[in-house]
């Protein structure tokens, strides 16, 4: 009687432990549908992008139509470009870029800068960025070699307009700069600035629109200085893995009666969805330094151990989730 009791209780268990299998199969097909991928480009404000770092949750069970579980991971590159776009980097995504900028100073002296950030999806419209510390270096002109790190920075962009029939979508951006470099190596100033960033996107067939008005305020030893400035970036995709880029950017330089403009022409190529090459030249049209700059890097994009915000949140429900 107990051998029969037992062998009951098995089967009851194989055939509950079957229907949960199936059920799980299930969901994860309903829960892997297709991801189209961004082709704005997220804004970088002080050549380095910010990422808050605190307050992280483990990941939540996927849902079904969750954008932030999709399984597609595609890249969406910051390099090389000086505007930002409306789109923020892919929700629940962890993005980082590495990059070589090498310009003349001008009187024989030349600068070579190691750059990087790390940038999070925290919301499909919101990502934190963080710019990590980057490596400086100048030599030539009769002078002795010089090396330090640069400055930090902190950013969050939040896109609160999609792209409608007669409207581009629309974002907003805030980034502070955390003074970390050495004032005495001429590599940062040793104050704090702030950066505010009104951007404008669309798409007009093959091609990609995104247009800055950027607003610094710099800290000074007197007080603070700020100075507005534009920019207008052109993407022209060229096949699915090659897209050109024609951009031109400056205005008023704060702490100066100078006005800096400059021209970029640089393309981008996708290895893989989640693996973007770039390299860019850029030729500044007033006076000024740098006069040009010759620019390579690359930006790579996973998922991460940990998660977003929890759907169904109201701080998921405030920021678009």
């Amino acid at each position: 009687m107990r051998i029969r009791q037992w062998r009951r209780g098995l089967a009851g268990a194989a055939l509950l432990a079957c229907s949960w299998g199936i059920a799980a199969i299930g969901a994860e097909h309903e829960a892997s549908g297709p991801k189209a991928a961004s082709n704005a480009i997220p804004f970088q404000p002080f050549e380095e992008a910010a990422l808050g770092g605190a307050g992280f949750v483990q990941v939540p069970q996927r849902q079904p139509n969750d954008p932030c579980s999709q399984a597609d991971v595609v890249a969406s590159p910051s390099r090389p470009y000086w505007d930002g776009g409306a789109a923020t980097t892919q929700c629940g995504i962890l993005e980082s870029d590495f990059g070589w900028l090498g310009q003349p100073m001008g009187g024989g002296l030349r600068q070579q800068m190691l750059v990087s950030s790390v940038r999070y999806g925290l919301t499909p419209r919101m990502d934190l960025r963080w710019g990590l510390i980057d490596h400086i270096s100048q030599s030539g002109g009769g002078y002795a070699p010089l090396a330090g790190a640069g400055d930090q920075s902190i950013a969050v962009t939040y896109r609160f307009f999609e792209q409608a029939r007669w409207m581009p979508a629309m974002a907003f951006s805030y980034g502070i700069k955390i003074p970390f470099a050495n004032p005495a190596k001429g590599f940062g100033s040793g104050f704090i600035d702030h950066q505010l960033v009104l951007i404008a996107s669309r798409d007009v067939g093959r091609i990609h629109l995104d247009f800055d008005i950027v607003g610094t305020l710099t800290g000074e030893a007197a007080g603070h200085d700020g100075a507005p400035q534009f920019g207008l970036a052109l993407t022209r995709q060229m096949s699915t893995k090659l897209a050109c880029i024609l951009e031109s950017y400056g205005g008023p330089q704060p702490g100066t009666a100078d006005r800096y403009g400059a021209a970029l022409t640089g393309a981008s190529y996708s290895l893989r969805p989640w693996l973007v090459l770039d390299g860019a030249y850029v030729k500044a049209y007033t006076a000024g330094s740098p006069r040009q700059q010759l620019l390579l890097g690359f930006t790579y994009s996973m998922r991460p151990g940990f998660g977003s915000i929890p759907a169904g949140s109201r701080l998921a429900r405030l920021f678009g989730r």
